[in-house]
C-alpha cells in the first residue's frame, strides 16, 4: 500500500501584463486580420478576432488554487483524473528555481504532456511516491510551452 500526499498550487503562474504587452497582442492581431482580408481569407480573419478576444479574456483572468493529490490510483489535479495505468514515466523539474513541477508522459496521445506545479511540497518526497507508481525518465517541456510561459500565456 503506497502512500498520500496533497498540496495546493495556482493553476499557472500568472505573469503580470503591462499596458504594452495588451498592444502588442493587438497590433499583431490586427496586422494579420488586415493582411487575411487582403489575400480574401475573410473566415481565417474571423477566426483571429474571436480568438484575440479570448485570449485577452483569458488573460487577465487570476489563476484558481487548485488541490493535487497522489494516491494509490493516480494523480488528481483539481478536477482532473490520471491514473497510474494511463501514464507512462514522470519526470520531477527542478531546473527552474521558482517553478518546481511534475512533467508526466500520458500513454494518451490528446495530452502526450501532463504538467503538474509543485510550490509547497518538497519536490523528493513526491519523487519518493512517484517511484512507487512509475518507473522516473528525464522528459524535456517543449520548448513551446517554454517560450509561452515567457511571454506570459
Amino acid at each position: 500500500m503506497g502512500n498520500t500526499i496533497s498540496w495546493k498550487a495556482f493553476e499557472y503562474k500568472q505573469k503580470e501584463k503591462t499596458a504594452d504587452w495588451y498592444w502588442a497582442v493587438i497590433i499583431i492581431a490586427l496586422s494579420i486580420v488586415v493582411i487575411s482580408f487582403m489575400l480574401h481569407d475573410g473566415l481565417f480573419a474571423i477566426l483571429m478576432i474571436i480568438g484575440v478576444t479570448i485570449l485577452l479574456f483569458f488573460s487577465s483572468k487570476e489563476p484558481r488554487v487548485i488541490e493535487i493529490s497522489i494516491d494509490p490510483r493516480g494523480i488528481v489535479v483539481g478536477k482532473d483524473k490520471y491514473p497510474f495505468a494511463t501514464l507512462e514515466d514522470f519526470w520531477v523539474d527542478i531546473s527552474d528555481d521558482e517553478n518546481h513541477k511534475i512533467l508526466l508522459r500520458s500513454k494518451k496521445h490528446m495530452i502526450p504532456l501532463i504538467v503538474v506545479p509543485l510550490e509547497e511540497y518538497h519536490h523528493l518526497d513526491v519523487r519518493d511516491v512517484l517511484l512507487q507508481y512509475l518507473p522516473e525518465k528525464e522528459i524535456q517541456e517543449p520548448v513551446s510551452r517554454k517560450i509561452m510561459e515567457k511571454l506570459g500565456f
